[in-house]
């Protein structure tokens, strides 16, 4: 650890502080008030040192003896656990606006999730358990690491906001984006890099179970980034298993989604896949959907990968119909529907070409429907006359 140039030593009536300068001030970042030892501890912290560093040359300079090593060993990392907390010291000795190199914090476990292995580190305690059924053997070469640290980050850099709203402020430097999550006071930012290769997440504990839901919700938009770079997008949809493939009915919330997934559950006995959100993609032309650990509120998701058949967008209505959608209706409503990144042109680009890849090879259409069991029969036998197969009385 070593000093974060953005806070200089100063006196104060002759009292020692640490105090913000620059961007800080902006940031309404606050000083500390420390003893003469503290004041030690932070000249020696030009540079890079341990705990037990600081401790033998504390030690050295006020004469103390080999019995108070513990004692003071104990009294340090109490000291700079603060410091740590609050930003004022920082880890490594790169310069105060850049990332470290590699994770500092220790390893976690490893993710996998549509093929694509995700590294998690921090405390264990941080995590939830909702990510374990996607667990697998660590990777050497993973396509992301998600790394929690439990301190400030050194300075907040100024960019450019793309977006802004009650759950999310995206800002755009230039080689990351500054993620802020309003309603998770907890974690005060993330940083995640343009390749998305790293995200850094900069949080306080304790980690109780509502951190662990804040953080396994704030690690979606990492994910998220880092599929579509891998040409894949996620659908704000329920889905179900029939004859062996997907079917994904898509609507605003609150419109009867999973409503309609429970009634092919109850009357057919198909499995439901996911209650909330589908994770769409090609493969060598053909049209999957990848099991993803978020789901909503409803706690159903499903690890494994299935062919997609098709996309039924819901609409309530007193009567049960299907409406046929042009070509650009078909890809326009989706698009919509879709929670991937669209912080810019260039994003939504990648989402429009894999909408219009799938919209090319599966079943789009609107249904529009009541709650009831009609609506099952309705929507089933188009499918039916889709796959081929006569339709039902």
């Amino acid at each position: 650890m070593r000093q974060n140039q953005c806070y200089v030593l100063k006196r104060i009536a002759k009292v020692p502080y640490l105090l913000p300068v620059g961007q800080l001030i902006a940031d309404q970042r606050r000083g500390i008030r420390i003893n003469e030892t503290g004041a030690y501890l932070w000249k020696l912290l030009k540079k890079d040192r341990s705990v037990e560093e600081l401790a033998r040359l504390c030690a050295e300079h006020f004469s103390a003896g080999p019995q108070a090593l513990p004692r003071l060993e104990e009294d340090i990392r109490e000291f700079v656990s603060q410091l740590m907390s609050q930003g004022i010291l920082i880890s490594g000795s790169t310069s105060s606006s850049e990332e470290p190199s590699r994770p500092s914090s220790d390893f976690y476990k490893c993710i996998r999730i549509a093929g694509l292995n995700c590294m998690l580190y921090g405390p264990a305690p941080a995590f939830s358990s909702d990510l374990d059924a996607f667990e697998c053997e660590a990777s050497e070469h993973p396509h992301q690491q998600l790394q929690v640290l439990t301190h400030a980050p050194a300075v907040r850099e100024n960019g450019k906001l793309l977006l802004r709203s009650d759950e999310l402020s995206v800002i755009e430097c230039r080689e990351k984006y500054i993620l802020l999550f309003p309603s998770a006071p907890q974690i005060a930012e993330a940083h995640l890099t343009k390749d998305a290769s790293r995200c850094i997440f900069y949080c306080t504990g304790p980690f109780t179970r509502i951190f662990q839901s804040d953080l396994f919700h704030a690690l979606q938009l990492p994910f998220l980034y880092l599929a579509q770079r891998h040409h894949m997008a996620v659908l704000h949809a329920s889905s179900v298993l029939y004859e062996e493939k997907a079917w994904l009915f898509a609507a605003s919330s609150g419109t009867g989604k999973s409503t309609h997934a429970n009634l092919w559950h109850s009357m057919l006995q198909v499995p439901v896949l996911n209650g909330d959100l589908n994770l769409l993609a090609m493969d060598n032309g053909q049209a999957l959907i990848h099991g993803i650990p978020w789901c909503g509120s409803s706690g159903l998701a499903d690890t494994r990968t299935h062919p997609l058949g098709g996309i039924i967008l819901l609409r309530q209505s007193p009567e049960n119909y299907v409406e046929r959608l042009s070509q650009d209706q078909k890809r326009l409503l989706v698009l919509q529907r879709l929670i991937s990144p669209s912080w810019d042109g260039k994003l939504y680009g990648r989402s429009l070409r894999l909408v219009d890849a799938l919209a090319a090879r599966i079943l789009i259409c609107r249904l529009h429907c009541t709650p009831t069991p009609k609506a099952v029969e309705t929507i089933r036998n188009e499918i039916h006359l889709y796959l081929g197969y006569p339709r039902q009385s």
